[in-house]
């Protein structure tokens, strides 16, 4: 059975990626995707490997992923909530001109050691935004970096792309360097 973990679009992502024909998958509760899912990877010889998003290369290490909980949800809400605060504290310190006098830090390692040690949930927007301002700090004596799943990544890779390119209502409007002449 697949872990509760995963959210409907999980398993709709999950379905797209590795090719699995289920009709009318983005009209099912997610119960009810989740049990047809699972059966129908029961039916199933084989699927194709994935090794840019989830690093599976067969069916059993597939149906293995979905039994355990969702590595991308591996915080509860409080400690969601607790990160999220924190991030939220670290940005007003950041965009007060990096002074401890306008934020509610004592000293600077009160933020540097617990940036760095929330790092690995770079998947939070937040998180990102956070440490983005925060190595700007010139108080910081080492660089935090974001731990980014696949996932993720693929996901802010598809976006930069889109946003190069916008269309409103027939308008294309591209980004980039032009040049334009009168003559």
């Amino acid at each position: 059975m697949i872990n509760k973990t995963f959210s409907k679009g999980d398993l709709l992502e999950i379905i797209s990626t590795f090719g699995i024909d289920i009709p009318n998958a983005n009209h099912m509760d997610k119960l009810r995707l989740s049990i047809t899912l699972w059966s129908e990877l029961g039916n199933l010889e084989s699927i194709p490997a994935d090794n840019q998003v989830y690093m599976i290369n067969n069916l059993s290490e597939l149906k293995e992923y979905l039994q355990k909980q969702n590595p991308d949800k591996i915080l509860s809400v409080k400690q969601k909530q607790k990160i999220m605060r924190f991030t939220k504290e670290v940005i007003v310190y950041c965009n007060n001109g990096y002074n401890l006098d306008y934020s509610i830090f004592k000293s600077y390692e009160e933020i540097h050691i617990p940036m760095s040690d929330i790092s690995i949930h770079g998947d939070i927007p937040s998180v990102r935004r956070a440490i983005e301002k925060i190595n700007k700090d010139p108080n910081l004596k080492q660089k935090i970096k974001p731990v980014i799943s696949n996932r993720m990544k693929k996901q802010l890779e598809k976006k930069k792309e889109n946003k190069k390119i916008k269309t409103y209502y027939g308008l294309i409007c591209k980004e980039g360097n032009f040049t334009i002449n009168f003559d």
